[in-house]
């Protein structure tokens, strides 16, 4: 016996919903009276007890393939945040081989649309200017070409079938949580040390909270998946310096909790960007404005110091 979901209100399938934008993505589709998700992740009991919500189904990422359960995947939006991250090379093969299969049932069972979490990354990373959708792909390292390869397989697998499908390029997410990224470390070292290095230079970062990706991907939702393009950009507009990032930081941990923070500052001639341009998906699905740097980091903070208290 299958679980059971309500007809009358939009299916969503989340694979790798357990991961940053994923789980995110979760918690804000929760609340929403508008959805049936079925989240797929390797630790469903765990993701369950964490997120709850009475119309969130938690199953194995596996599930999907089962009969009783791939019948959901008719009519329904699949978002697909699965991506493998770890470096061993038989856990990437078999991770792009389990998002294969997730395309190829969403298109046997007539999913609607499916929705690929795709990178800025796929454009090169010694880029000086914003990245539009018609910037040439130019594959730096091992996670840009699955990332690209990923997205080549799904416009493989769809324009054969009826089911609609495009790839979101994103900007390098940030948020609470997400330690990996140079704006949570920056925080944590001023907390720790009260000093932040940093080069002064023309490199440029096109970082996106998190909460703003998952507005873009709602946004995306209540539209007509018919009309989508097969890639877009999604981040926002303008991009920060490290000296900006670490002058934020320092300004809200002052506000927060009077902690002094001095920079010390370096110089190169770096002058890359990882900005992308994403006005083609603004003017498509009108997302709500983003947060600013500022708003970000000061919920970075506070997240940090209600874990450690």
């Amino acid at each position: 016996q299958g679980p059971s979901m309500a007809t009358d209100r939009m299916k969503i399938v989340i694979t790798g919903a357990s991961g940053f934008l994923g789980r995110h993505l979760v918690m804000r589709l929760k609340k929403s009276e508008s959805y049936d998700v079925c989240a797929l992740t390797s630790r469903p009991a765990e993701l369950k007890a964490e997120i709850g919500g009475n119309n969130i189904l938690y199953l194995h990422k596996n599930a999907i393939f089962e009969e009783t359960v791939s019948k959901y995947l008719e009519s329904a939006i699949v978002v697909n945040c699965a991506y493998p991250r770890n470096s061993i090379g038989t856990d990437i093969a078999d991770g792009l081989k389990y998002i294969q299969k997730v395309f190829e049932a969403a298109a046997d069972h007539q999913a609607a649309a499916i929705i690929n979490i795709s990178s800025q990354s796929v454009y090169s990373q010694q880029r000086t200017a914003a990245a539009a959708e018609d910037t040439p792909v130019c594959l730096d390292n091992p996670y840009a070409v699955g990332k690209y390869a990923v997205e080549l397989m799904l416009e493989s697998i769809c324009k054969r079938s009826l089911t609609a499908y495009t790839s979101l390029r994103m900007a390098s997410l940030i948020g609470p949580g997400f330690d990996q990224r140079i704006v949570n470390r920056f925080i944590k070292e001023a907390l720790k040390t009260g000093k932040l290095t940093v080069a002064r230079n023309r490199q440029r970062f096109g970082f996106f909270d998190v909460e703003d990706a998952v507005s873009g991907i709602e946004a995306m939702l209540g539209s007509d998946c018919g009309t989508w393009k097969s890639v877009y950009n999604l981040g926002r507009d303008g991009a920060v310096t490290l000296a900006e990032i670490a002058e934020t930081i320092r300004d809200v941990l002052q506000t927060e909790n009077g902690h002094p923070v001095e920079i010390e500052e370096i110089c190169n001639d770096d002058k890359t960007s990882s900005e992308i341009c994403s006005s083609s998906f603004r003017s498509a699905f009108h997302p709500p404005e983003c947060h600013t740097l500022k708003e970000t980091v000061r919920s970075i903070y506070r997240a940090a110091q209600s874990t450690s208290n």
